[in-house]
């Protein structure tokens, strides 16, 4: 299904959820709306992704800046379910190419850190300083992956 089809067979409502989500950058929940929406056939989930990257491209002006700045992010940081023990900088590819993820680790045994900011396709400076300034704001390390940006997926293994 192309996603000029599978748009106008959602219901006005599901579109509207949709929207919402996409300006909000939540691209998966979106997915998932389409993907639930009861278009009959069923869509498969890479048509609906691919809906929800074109309705991206569409409403791009509308979107909500991520928040980026030291005070968004520590406010971030201090509505956590408790306070961080550390930050992380990680690089994560996706579909569209690779995302630095800044993310705040808790104490415990919870596995991946909460994520507070992603940048994508920037200079590796930007969120690295972001990230510092952050961790020392909140006294607490930054561990990362390095300088030299993302490590080959081939290279993680070793």
């Amino acid at each position: 299904m192309t996603p000029h089809e599978l748009w106008t067979a959602l219901p006005q409502e599901a579109r509207e959820r949709v929207d919402a989500l996409v300006v909000r950058r939540r691209r998966l929940t979106a997915t998932e709306e389409v993907l639930k929406a009861g278009v009959v056939p069923r869509p498969a989930l890479h048509d609906c992704f691919r809906l929800v990257t074109v309705r991206t491209e569409i409403l791009a002006a509308r979107l909500v800046p991520p928040p980026r700045d030291v005070d968004a992010l520590a406010g971030k940081a201090a509505a956590l379910p408790g306070p961080p023990v550390a930050l992380e900088l990680e690089w994560d590819g996706d579909t569209q190419g690779w995302i630095l993820v800044l993310g705040a680790v808790l104490p415990g045994p919870s596995g991946r850190p909460h994520p507070l900011a992603q940048w994508r396709e920037t200079a590796w400076t930007e969120p690295l300083a972001t990230a510092r300034t952050l961790a020392d704001r909140l006294g607490v390390p930054l561990r990362g992956p390095g300088d030299d940006g993302p490590v080959p997926v081939d290279a993680r293994a070793e």
